[in-house]
């Protein structure tokens, strides 16, 4: 568990008292989304739970899509709470389902945003889970190398947020993620200009997988690197064209079986004798 400072502690138990209410005005839900500390009870450097800073997932609702959402390691779900408020001005709200592992997280979730619907379960077992298909996959993933149960269809590394995107591009059209900067394809939050990489980990999880990497609205993310809790990191928020991805590897794969084969002779193969 993470050592608290005493204002940490002392607004923790505030969001604590107020979860205990059957329902939540939108100026609670703010306070405990801001204030619930996720390493008050939990190990959460261990699992890379670092909750996403309110800033920051207020301007990720930028690059999150909308229609049929699904929030891969929702956490409590602040970046499916924006995303819920933001799809309130446009034609439909947003249908949310949010999956989460820690079964508390899924409990506060669960009273902070009862409009989604959660499931606590370990994503890597999102085959038997039936899901189904979504317009549009969101996370903050774990960043790293931490533990996890399975591999994505097929990256095989060992950072994790890759293995989560990966799974990602098999449910839904499009997806945006906050990852590491070192895990991007560009460098952006933080620099002067926008700067295409032309080697590192995301490039090589381009290669393995056909999923193109891309910078969306290009939001500076270096901005918010003080407001995490426990951590201080500079991030990107990486867009993926999944629907984009598969056409092409159908593509591929059509034109492969139309290839010609080789035809085997009906006449037994001889060695022409020298003379």
């Amino acid at each position: 568990m993470a050592k608290l400072t005493r204002a940490q502690r002392k607004a923790h138990a505030a969001a604590e008292a107020i979860l205990t209410k059957d329902r939540l005005t939108e100026d609670e839900r703010e306070f405990v989304f801001q204030n619930w500390h996720e390493g008050a009870n939990h190990i959460n450097g261990v699992a890379g739970a670092f909750f996403t800073p309110w800033d920051l997932a207020a301007d990720f609702a930028l690059d999150g899509g909308s229609g049929r959402i699904i929030d891969l390691c929702a956490g409590i779900g602040i970046l499916s709470y924006f995303l819920h408020r933001r799809s309130q001005w446009g034609t439909r709200p947003a249908e949310i389902t949010c999956v989460e592992f820690n079964p508390r997280y899924v409990e506060v979730g669960r009273k902070l945003l009862p409009e989604a619907r959660w499931i606590n379960a370990d994503v890597f077992d999102w085959r038997e889970l039936e899901l189904g298909q979504f317009d549009c996959a969101i996370g903050n993933p774990p960043f790293g190398r931490v533990r996890r149960t399975a591999n994505g269809p097929r990256y095989r590394g060992p950072e994790c947020e890759f293995h989560i995107i990966d799974i990602a591009a098999e449910l839904a059209d499009y997806g945006a993620f906050i990852i590491p900067q070192q895990s991007a394809t560009f460098k952006y939050s933080g620099f002067q200009c926008f700067e295409r990489r032309t080697s590192g980990r995301g490039i090589e999880f381009e290669r393995k997988t056909g999923l193109d990497m891309d910078i969306g609205a290009g939001v500076d993310t270096s901005i918010h690197r003080d407001q995490w809790k426990d951590t201080s990191t500079i991030c990107e928020i990486a867009c993926f064209d999944f629907a984009a991805a598969r056409e092409r590897r159908a593509a591929e794969r059509a034109r492969l079986d139309a290839k010609p084969q080789p035809v085997a002779s009906p006449f037994p193969a001889t060695q022409l004798e020298l003379i």
